[in-house]
C-alpha cells in the first residue's frame, strides 16, 4: 500500500505502473491501489482499461471516503461501482481500519517497509518497530534528524544541518516548531537505528550520505530509487516560440524550501529576462508575507504539469529547480532534465542536484548572483542540439540522473560524476 495515486491528473499513469509491477514480481493479491483519486478525471474508456488491468494483478482498491476535503471531493470517487463485476475487492473507511491492517501485517513473518511516521503515527509506528526484529523505513523526508522537515531556516542561502549527528538541541536555539508534534520521537529513533532494529532505505546518494552522517557509520542505509513519472520525452515535443526575451520557468512549489526566494533574487540581476513561477500571488504571501517588492519581469501563473506545465517546462530557455533543503529525489529536477535539457539547480553538498553530472547542470549560486548570471548568459550563447525523438513506452525509469540526461532533448549523455563526501 504506497499509496501512489492521490492526483487529480487524468493523464496519471501511478496505478498502471504499479499493476504492472505486481504481475511482474509475483506479487497479485498482496498490493493495493490507494486511493485511486485519480480515476474521477480520467475518460471512461482508460479507466475501465484500468480496472481490468488490477483485476488482472488482483490488486485491492482501498478509496477513502471518509477524508473531508474542500469542493471538487476528489477522494473516494474512485468508480467503485465498476469495481465488483471485475470481482475487485475494496475496503471502505480505510482510515479507521487501517491501523488493525498495519499491526497484522507487523505481526506476518513478511519483510515490512515503513513510509513518513507522521502519517501513520509515531505510536503505531513504534509499536511496529518494536514488535519486529527489524523493519525498513524508507525516508521520504529530512524530518529524521529535522523538527522543520525541512531544513531550511528563513533568510539563509542554503540549507541548515545543526541538527545532524547530535541531540537537536541546535533546533531550540533557533525556534524551530515540531512540525508534525512527534515530541521525544527523534531519540528512540536513533536508538533503534545504531542497535539495527529499524534499516533505512534512501533515494539517492546524497541522501544516503546524510543519512550516515546523522545516525552514525553503523547504521544500515541502502539507496533504492524511486520511479517518476513522465521523464520519457513526448513523441512531438512543443515547438520553442521565438520570443523577444528569454524566459526562465521556476518548477517547483511557491514555498522558501524550494528557493522560490533565489529565482525572485535572479529575476532582479536579469532585468533583461522573463521568469515565470507556477503560482499565484496568493500562495506566495501566505509563506512570505506580501508581494511588494517583487520585479517587473517576473509572473505569476497557477498551472499544473498536465495543464500547461510540462509545455511552459519544454519551450523555456533554462529551468530553475534551486531547491534549498537536502532533497532526496526531485522529480521536478528529473522531468525538467528530460523534456527541456537546461537545468539550474544548487549544489550545495546534500542536494539531489549535486548529484547530477556536471555537464548536465548549471550551478545556481545564491550568494554570487552575478557569477549565476554570466554563467546563464553564457550557456544560451552554446549551441543547442537537437531535440530527441520520444523514447519506447515500458516501465518507468529510475528516478536518476544518468536516467533523466539520457531521455534529455538538449544533452548527450554526459560522463557521470562521483558523488563527493558529505560533511555536516
Amino acid at each position: 500500500d504506497i499509496h501512489c495515486d492521490e492526483t487529480d491528473d487524468p493523464m496519471s499513469r501511478h496505478v498502471e505502473t504499479l499493476v504492472y509491477e505486481t504481475q511482474r514480481l509475483g506479487l497479485q493479491g498482496r498490493v493495493v491501489g490507494s486511493h485511486l483519486t485519480s480515476m474521477h478525471s480520467m475518460d471512461n474508456y482508460y479507466a475501465s482499461k484500468l480496472i481490468g488491468l488490477m483485476a488482472e494483478a488482483a490488486a485491492g482498491a482501498p478509496a477513502d471516503f471518509i477524508v473531508k476535503e474542500k469542493t471538487p471531493r476528489k477522494r473516494g470517487w474512485a468508480r467503485l461501482q465498476k469495481f465488483n463485476p471485475f470481482r475487485i475487492a475494496y475496503y471502505g473507511l480505510s482510515r479507521a481500519l487501517f491501523p488493525w491492517r498495519v499491526l497484522r501485517a507487523a505481526r506476518s513473518g513478511r519483510e515490512m517497509v515503513l513510509l513518513h511516521p507522521q502519517t501513520i503515527g509515531f505510536p503505531l509506528f513504534q509499536r511496529v518497530v518494536e514488535a519486529r526484529p527489524y523493519v525498513w523505513m524508507y525516508v521520504l523526508d529530512a524530518y529524521v534528524f529535522c523538527r522543520r522537515s525541512y531544513n531550511c531556516l528563513p533568510a539563509e542561502l542554503g540549507p541548515c544541518l545543526r541538527c545532524v549527528g547530535n541531540d537537536g538541541k541546535a533546533a531550540d536555539a533557533h525556534g524551530c516548531a515540531d512540525w508534525f508534534g512527534a515530541g521525544s520521537f527523534h531519540q528512540p529513533l536513533r536508538e533503534w537505528v545504531a542497535s539495527g532494529r529499524l534499516r533505512l532505505m534512501a533515494q539517492c546518494e546524497s541522501h544516503a550520505r546524510l543519512l550516515r552522517a546523522h545516525f552514525g557509520p553503523g547504521a544500515v542505509v541502502k539507496v533504492v530509487p524511486l520511479s517518476v513519472p513522465d521523464i520519457a520525452v513526448p513523441a512531438v515535443p512543443p515547438a520553442r516560440p521565438s520570443r523577444a526575451r528569454p524566459l526562465a520557468v521556476f518548477h517547483g512549489s511557491c514555498q522558501p524550501a524550494k528557493g522560490v526566494a533565489h529565482v525572485i533574487a535572479l529575476a532582479k540581476e536579469m532585468p533583461d529576462w522573463d521568469f515565470l513561477v507556477p503560482s499565484d500571488p496568493k500562495e506566495y504571501r501566505q509563506h512570505f508575507g506580501t508581494t511588494e517588492g517583487l520585479p517587473g519581469n517576473l509572473q505569476f501563473r497557477r498551472l499544473s504539469w498536465s495543464e500547461g506545465l510540462a509545455d511552459a517546462v519544454a519551450t523555456a530557455d533554462v529551468v530553475l529547480c534551486p531547491s534549498i533543503w537536502s532533497a532526496t529525489v526531485e522529480g521536478a529536477v528529473l522531468k525538467s532534465l528530460a523534456h527541456n535539457g537546461l537545468v539550474m539547480v544548487t549544489t550545495h553538498d546534500s542536494s539531489f542536484g549535486s548529484e547530477l553530472p556536471v555537464d548536465a547542470r548549471l550551478a545556481l549560486d545564491p550568494a554570487d548572483l552575478r557569477g549565476t548570471a554570466a554563467r546563464l548568459r553564457s550557456a544560451m550563447r552554446t549551441p543547442r542540439k537537437p531535440r530527441a525523438s520520444a523514447r519506447r513506452r515500458g516501465p518507468m525509469p529510475r528516478a536518476t540522473p544518468a536516467a533523466a540526461v539520457a531521455c534529455s532533448p538538449r544533452s548527450a549523455r554526459p560522463a557521470a560524476r562521483q558523488p563527493e563526501p558529505f560533511s555536516a
